[in-house]
């Protein structure tokens, strides 16, 4: 396991913590959030490349806290890779043996060279371990630098935005070894990244970290359908935010400040709270052709279209600004554009409240 308890770490006067943080053994953990949040002071922190200012810091229920990065046998990754250019692959791949086993000399004996094998092929290196760094793409770089990191033998992996310079097409493959990699390896992974459709790709649990903060722990699904703030809300996506004051004899009706009423799933737990929507989960449609008994809709002009591969984000004015995702097919059989005169709806199911800020 990995564990944080009351950690605080700082660069310069940036700072990070308090955080409490645990992911279970052979859990795949990512640690996802915006730039300049703080992700990496925490991964270099349980690396022992960084110390903290205060807290402690637990690796297999161990408390590493004072110990020496070398003696944590903990496996790190980095988003370039650092792979030494004056080394083949192999040797670099069998740096890992020598790291995890102390050994000065004799990097490939048998135990070793079997293990580079296995690893090889678990990764898909095996056609590549006698070339140089240089030579390699991106995404075979960090083939590389995750079987060279495995070969130590760790107790836990840190992964510090490890497919933030690898294609798109290599990061979907990438995605894949990892998970596989991992499970089979039975590791305990912490995974930085800003990215969310790839902590979401990864991750049995996610950890939200914002402004040096952490905001929100808990699976996936969760974490994207229950935002625990307005900031974590936005950073995943949920862009359509708008305060909203209970009813006093409903409380599972909200009123907007425009006058329009929305109905939601669960009581709403305060006076004054913001509702989110999901892009995804707002239907658009032709004036007049919603459903029969469809909840909550809105009279809405389109102020923007932006294509997003097959999708296409849909801006809108109604009673609040919102967004809508639909499918670019869907789009097109709209008959979409600038100016053009909608109905939204979206269901009470879908319709989230949030403390204010």
């Amino acid at each position: 396991m990995i564990g944080l308890r009351g950690v605080e770490v700082a660069a310069g006067a940036f700072s990070v913590g308090p955080l409490d943080l645990d992911v279970p053994a052979g859990e795949y953990a990512v640690l996802l959030g915006p730039s300049g949040a703080g992700k990496t002071l925490v991964l270099e922190a349980l690396a022992g490349v960084r110390r903290v200012r205060a807290g402690r810091l637990f690796v297999d229920g161990a408390d590493v806290t004072r110990l020496p990065a070398e003696r944590r046998r903990v496996g790190l990754v980095f988003q370039d890779g650092l792979l030494f250019p004056h080394l083949s692959v192999a040797a670099n791949v069998a740096y890992g043996f020598h790291r995890g086993n102390g050994e000065r000399t004799g990097w490939l004996r048998r135990p070793s060279a079997e293990r580079l094998a296995q690893l090889a092929e678990e990764v898909g290196i095996t056609h590549l371990l006698k070339r140089r760094p240089q030579t390699l793409s991106g995404g075979e770089r960090q083939r590389v630098a995750l079987a060279r990191a495995l070969a130590a033998r760790p107790r836990a992996l840190l992964l510090d935005e490890p497919l933030s310079a690898v294609d798109v097409e290599a990061r979907e493959e990438l995605q894949e070894v990892l998970r596989s990699v991992c499970r089979r390896e039975g590791l305990t992974v912490l995974h930085v990244t800003h990215d969310r459709a790839e902590a979401f790709a990864l991750a049995d649990t996610c950890a939200l970290l914002v402004d040096g903060t952490l905001r929100q722990t808990g699976r996936p699904q969760d974490v994207l359908r229950w935002p625990a703030d307005e900031a974590v809300a936005r950073f995943l996506g949920a862009r359509n935010v708008v305060r909203a004051v209970r009813d006093e004899s409903d409380a599972r009706l909200a009123h907007l400040a425009t006058g329009v009423a929305l109905r939601v799933a669960d009581p709403l737990p305060a006076a004054a709270v913001d509702l989110v929507m999901r892009p995804e989960d707002v239907e658009v449609w032709p004036v007049g052709a919603a459903p029969p008994g469809a909840a909550n809709r809105l009279r809405a002009t389109v102020v923007r279209l932006v294509l997003q591969g097959g999708h296409v984000l849909v801006g809108a004015e109604s009673p609040a600004p919102m967004e809508a995702l639909v499918t670019a097919r869907r789009a097109e059989d709209l008959g979409l554009r600038v100016g053009a005169a909608v109905e939204l709806t979206v269901a009470p199911a879908c319709v989230h409240s949030i403390p204010t800020t």
